[in-house]
């Protein structure tokens, strides 16, 4: 199974709403829009799109997601910033071994998740920066450790793609 993993785009400093409200900011959707562009330059093929229920990482994937029209989004609790990944590889083991599936959630939880999948013992440092991608390959079943980090890419990085 290959998961991209991206940590979701700048987002406002508060909203009305609180915390699970607060929409991405100017900056954020460029960000997002970088994003969209380098999955298409980086000829990223997907089956699913796996979204926390924040709002800030619902537009993420929603911008990311219009290059990708036929594939599904689903909105998953699991995807949370304070939940255990555990819960997600449950969602994963469910799929086919070669789904391609897009993940867009939020600190820590996303380097939480690929610090999780990549190393059976001990807690490798991964730090997500925002609007971030990354690539893993995940064996079967997925479980801590059942994964390999391929690529992990800044926003600036992908930014250098559209030169």
């Amino acid at each position: 199974m290959r998961l991209f993993v991206v940590r979701h785009a700048d987002a406002e400093a508060s909203s009305r709403g609180g915390d699970t409200e607060r929409p991405l900011s100017a900056t954020g959707t460029a960000e997002a829009e970088t994003l969209a562009s380098a999955a298409t330059l980086l000829r990223l093929s997907l089956s699913s799109i796996f979204v926390s229920p924040l709002l800030r990482a619902r537009q993420t994937a929603e911008i990311v997601g219009k290059k990708f029209p036929s594939v599904p989004l689903q909105v998953l609790e699991v995807l949370k910033p304070s939940s255990d990944p555990k819960a997600l590889y449950k969602e994963l083991q469910a799929l086919p071994r070669d789904a391609r599936v897009l993940i867009v959630s939020h600190e820590p939880y996303v380097s939480n998740c690929i610090a999780s999948l990549i190393s059976a013992e001990g807690t490798p440092g991964v730090n997500m920066k925002k609007a971030s991608l990354a690539c893993l390959e995940v064996g079967s079943p997925v479980q801590r450790g059942s994964g390999i980090l391929l690529w992990l890419l800044t926003n600036e990085q992908l930014k250098l793609l559209k030169s």
